[in-house]
């Protein structure tokens, strides 16, 4: 144990020595240990040091050893406070390295809440930093269909903000129903939350994150100029406006948890709002007259279906698709 705690071997069996025998003085230990007098007086310095030898009140030219239980606790409080300062050092370190990297984001001009990004590689990296970033919700518009590599590359981003309890809304045209691979990944994302609705055409592609950044094509004829971000509130609100108009017009796509034949039953409905209010299986079971057994199966039955991991995420998940 006093190895893990920075002790070095020769500070142990000193340490250890003065316990069993507290007459032995700095030439006893050597005698006994073998090693030089100085080895043994910067052992006792660094005891010192450590609080884990003191001087004593009898003999003021010796060292008398902690009692252990104090010195360990000592130790272990030193340790404790070196450990706060290395972290609060690298908090430090970490918003600093923020800070640079959110001033270095490449040739980029903004201004006025509207930031020009040219090329999609760096519509991409700016698009993976709003997703990482996002708290609340991702819409989008997918204008035309994608490729196997992109629509994977955003199965990952997706699914790490799914997992956060992101909400993730997405628009394609009905062409991509006659795709395997986006239907492969709508599927993918709807197991986990995400919704995914179709409709004959849509205006223009579109991302809007947290209801407070969006992405718009520089030049909707041509994506690989770029991209505009906007952050300016006059110029999101027609954005989610019009996004709201299509989606609301749009039809649920195969893969859609929301738009399948997999739609909660009135039990399951009934046990979804009871557990939402902060009942246990077991009183929500007495509320609906069943076995806590049943509402157990009932419960674990629901997280499948909706991708879910615990209860909590259940909720969220069946809270967004209108269950609850």
């Amino acid at each position: 144990m006093t190895a893990t705690l920075g002790l070095e071997a020769l500070d142990r069996t000193v340490y250890q020595k003065m316990l069993d025998r507290p007459a032995l003085g700095v030439a006893e230990l050597a005698a006994e240990l073998s090693v030089a007098p100085d080895a043994i007086r910067a052992c006792l310095d660094r005891l010192f040091a450590l609080q884990l030898v003191q001087m004593s009140c009898e003999a003021p030219s010796r060292f008398t050893v902690v009692d252990p239980v104090l010195g360990v606790k000592r130790l272990l409080d030193q340790q404790h406070d070196e450990l706060l300062r290395r972290q609060h050092q690298m908090a430090s370190s970490h918003q600093a390295l923020v800070r640079i990297l959110a001033g270095s984001s490449g040739p980029a001009q903004q201004a006025d809440g509207v930031e020009r990004l040219t090329g999609p590689d760096a519509v991409r990296r700016r698009l993976d930093r709003l997703t990482l970033e996002a708290r609340h919700e991702i819409l989008t518009f997918m204008a035309d269909a994608r490729t196997p590599a992109a629509l994977q590359a955003t199965r990952e981003s997706d699914t790490l903000a799914l997992q956060r309890g992101v909400a993730i809304r997405t628009v394609g045209p009905d062409a991509v129903r006659d795709d395997a691979a986006t239907l492969a990944h709508t599927r993918a994302l709807a197991a986990q939350g995400g919704e995914f609705r179709t409709v004959a055409a849509l205006p223009t592609s579109l991302v809007v994150v947290d209801r407070s950044h969006a992405l718009v094509p520089m030049d909707p004829a041509d994506n690989a100029k770029g991209a505009l971000l906007l952050s300016a509130p006059g110029m999101i609100a027609p954005l989610l406006a019009l996004f709201e108009r299509v989606w609301g017009g749009a039809a649920p796509l195969g893969g859609d948890a929301a738009g399948t034949g997999h739609l909660p039953s009135e039990q399951e409905r009934a046990l979804l709002t009871l557990l939402a209010q902060g009942h246990t299986d077991e009183s929500a079971a007495v509320q609906l007259h069943i076995s806590a057994r049943t509402a157990r199966r009932i419960m674990a039955s629901l997280n499948e279906r909706l991708g879910a991991r615990s209860r909590f995420e259940a909720g969220l998940r069946a809270a967004r698709l209108g269950w609850v």
